[in-house]
């Protein structure tokens, strides 16, 4: 079982081309948002530009259809697309309640400044330098144009810089604002995640962070603490070691004390009852990634 599992995890993260500056794991998860589009049907999470941004890269996907069907796959595909959508989803409710900036912690390939429906709305990508400039270098070699105002935010989460480097780009403070922060959390250290959190809730009131984690080991059964100990070694291998995990009790109240107005703990029966009950082809959210919506 150890080895079939690692044989399909390692799959994920191989590829027969190199985005130059693309760490494994942002481009996973643009491979598996775009995979989405062509095989759950119909999408959970809609982006019609995730396999143009790919650009030559979009045939892992498209030749690649019957790995991505694989159970193992499917479900890691599908978690990333139901968290892709429930943070969309409260996105635009933000947005209609005033929350006209939206500042995306750990950017990656994501595609949402390029297909928004709000085009007076300002977008802040925030990832590390090397990520920043392979997005800005194949935004323009695809010719993707923005449909909103996006400004590219370089920063180093370990090395205290967001707060510095987003008011530099033009973030405003005392605007209520909203941020996503998704697949990021696992990778930080315990003070870069303090640090991000404190900022956010410095931000004006009615400000909303929606973000996701990964459980304590200890809280999933055996099946899923393998899952978690292949992909750990195949990311660490990778230069991506997972280095923190979260009790949800004890984050809830970890984001309570640093001065959140609101915490809501959005769980996998939550994201499947929302999004995945309605479905016919069984496709769930697992146990291992939790989400979380805090406001200030």
């Amino acid at each position: 079982m150890y080895d079939l599992i690692a044989n399909i995890l390692q799959q994920q993260f191989s590829t027969s081309h190199n985005i130059n500056g693309a760490k494994p794991s942002s481009h996973a998860v643009a491979v598996w948002r775009a995979a989405h589009q062509l095989i759950e049907q119909p999408p959970i999470f809609n982006d019609p530009v995730a396999l143009q941004i790919l650009g030559h890269t979009k045939t892992d996907v498209t030749e690649n259809l019957a790995i991505h069907r694989d159970p193992i796959s499917s479900a890691m595909r599908f978690a990333i697309a139901v968290r892709s959508r429930y943070a969309e989803d409260e996105r635009e409710k933000a947005f209609q309640t005033g929350a006209n900036q939206y500042v995306i912690l750990g950017a990656g390939l994501d595609t949402y400044a390029y297909r928004s429906k709000h085009q007076h709305e300002q977008v802040f990508e925030v990832d590390l330098p090397a990520t920043q400039s392979m997005k800005t270098e194949r935004i323009q070699q695809l010719h993707l144009r923005p449909t909103c105002d996006v400004s590219y935010v370089a920063c180093d989460f370990e090395k205290g810089s967001l707060e510095k480097n987003l008011l530099a780009a033009g973030f405003d403070k005392r605007q209520k604002s909203f941020f996503s922060w998704l697949g990021v959390v696992p990778y930080l250290d315990l003070k870069a995640i303090e640090e991000t959190l404190e900022f956010v809730s410095t931000c004006a009131l009615g400000s909303v962070l929606v973000f996701d984690y990964i459980v304590d080991p200890g809280m999933l059964n055996d099946i899923e603490k393998m899952v978690v100990d292949i992909l750990s070694a195949q990311l660490a291998a990778g230069g991506e070691p997972l280095k923190f995990f979260f009790e949800p009790q004890a984050l809830s109240k970890k984001l309570i004390e640093t001065g959140f107005g609101q915490v809501e703990d959005i769980s996998p029966d939550h994201l499947n009852k929302h999004y995945a009950l309605p479905r016919e082809d069984g496709l769930r959210v697992g146990n291992v990634i939790y989400m979380v919506k805090v406001v200030v």
